[in-house]
């Protein structure tokens, strides 16, 4: 990049709140002296509009419309726009991606950064509430619906991480469903009450997922089948058979031919 275009960015990073504080106390208040001092009460000032101005929005801030953190999984004929939303503030852009944009840095490199971007913002949302959909991540990134999809799958296996997505939280399309999300936290170790801040779900909810899924692996340890679990734990066949799956997703060995036996029966 040459300098021209450097000094382009360089000057985006300019434009905020500290800056022109600084330019004030320096052309209106005539304030002459060290240009650090300067800068370290600019920074006290902002640092106190943050405290009593919290609701405020900062540049490179997207304000965004979303599904609520309250809302359940979406009951037969429910329209979006009936789906409870809250109003989220995004880092879209930061002092850190301006700073990005100047350094050399290679393709790769900027697909990485990317991606950082939608799980900065996917989380973001997640703790004001909001869940957002892998559409509007597309959207607001203006990439294509299956190219995103399969960035933040990516991340998701390498990272072994659940992203706090409206379809993993909401079990819509192909997402992990809810038992799959707290069981893939609760075989990290993750503490039940921690499984329940991270994916928006009550303590009793999660306990109930997780006592269900031990039972299951339990019993499956003492050769019954899937349907014979489903009359004895009171769940359907095709809760069993989910349950099933994740427990020879994580403990394959005891159970391969176990599985294999189960996959060739038919459900009814």
């Amino acid at each position: 990049m040459s300098q021209q275009g450097r000094a382009h960015y360089l000057s985006m990073g300019k434009r905020n709140f500290r800056q022109a504080v600084m330019h004030l106390l320096e052309t209106e208040y005539k304030i002459i002296g060290s240009h650090k001092v300067i800068q370290m009460i600019a920074e006290d000032i902002e640092d106190l509009a943050r405290k009593f101005f919290p609701s405020s929005a900062s540049p490179g801030t997207l304000i965004w419309s979303t599904t609520s953190r309250q809302e359940r999984k979406r009951s037969y004929g429910k329209r979006t726009e009936d789906e409870r939303t809250c109003i989220v503030k995004l880092p879209f852009l930061n002092q850190e991606d301006i700073q990005r944009r100047v350094r050399p840095h290679s393709r790769q490199e900027g697909l990485l950064q990317e991606v950082e971007r939608m799980v900065r913002m996917i989380k973001a949302a997640f703790k004001q509430g909001g869940l957002l959909s892998i559409a509007e991540v597309a959207t607001i990134m203006d990439r294509g619906l299956t190219t995103t999809q399969r960035k933040l799958s990516e991340y998701q296996r390498e990272k072994d991480e659940v992203l706090p997505l409206k379809g993993n939280i909401l079990d819509q399309g192909s997402s992990p469903t809810h038992k799959r999300v707290v069981i893939h936290l609760y075989e990290k170790k993750i503490a039940p009450p921690d499984i329940a801040r991270q994916t928006g779900h009550s303590l009793d909810a999660v306990d109930r997922y997780i006592s269900d899924y031990e039972r299951v692996k339990m019993l499956m340890q003492k050769g019954l089948t899937a349907r014979e679990i489903s009359k004895l734990i009171g769940r359907g066949l095709g809760t069993v058979k989910e349950y099933w799956q994740i427990t020879i997703s994580y403990h394959p060995e005891p159970f391969y031919e176990k599985e294999q036996a189960e996959r060739e029966k038919p459900d009814t």
